[in-house]
């Protein structure tokens, strides 16, 4: 009988159980995968992403305990991926639609030794920003740049012009863009504060 509570499935990775990965795949496999492959683009490399995704929650429950297990792995899965997507794209450049190259005009360059900082303030800018749109371009807005969901399938989904989706991400990343810049957490010019 499957688990379907996410307490329930924490208190197994709290008991060093290994029943914890297979619960955890079996509520939030599909979701693991589908961020995955939206971002990766390959089938073999999502799964090795999804696999990294229940190792890491293995080794960091405990000691943390999330509020949401699905959010949680979703940040993980989605951070995996980025980096897996990031070491392909050097080895070779891939297709144009790439929905996280999109978003980073509207980032600042990375800097380590200042990055847990800067991740902080982004994501406090970030969080702030989601806050402020109406509900439907924040659904757009993580659609396309949380979960890496094509602009056509976005507005497929939701009956808008593929075009007109378009136009608004547009407007979208240049007002975070703006936010980032009125809290300090870049420049003008894209450079870190």
């Amino acid at each position: 009988m499957a688990i379907t509570e996410d307490s329930e499935i924490i208190a197994l990775y709290f008991s060093r159980d290994q029943r914890a990965i297979t619960e955890t795949d079996t509520k939030y496999g599909t979701l693991c995968r589908t961020i995955s492959q939206r971002i990766v683009c390959d089938s073999r490399d999502a799964e090795e992403c999804v696999s990294d995704t229940y190792m890491r929650a293995w080794n960091t429950i405990p000691p943390q305990k999330p509020d949401s297990l699905g959010a949680f792995l979703g940040r993980i899965v989605r951070n995996i991926s980025l980096d897996c997507f990031r070491r392909k794209s050097a080895q070779k450049r891939k297709g144009d639609d790439i929905p996280f190259e999109e978003l980073s005009e509207c980032l600042p360059a990375r800097d380590n030794s200042a990055e847990n900082a800067l991740n902080s303030a982004v994501a406090d800018s970030l969080n702030e920003f989601l806050a402020s749109l109406p509900q439907e371009q924040r659904v757009y807005f993580m659609r396309r740049y949380y979960m890496g969901e094509p602009l056509n399938l976005i507005a497929e989904r939701y009956g808008v012009s593929a075009n007109k989706l378009g136009v608004m991400m547009h407007r979208l990343r240049k007002k975070f863009r703006q936010k980032l810049i009125k809290d300090g957490v870049c420049t003008e010019g894209g450079g870190i504060v």
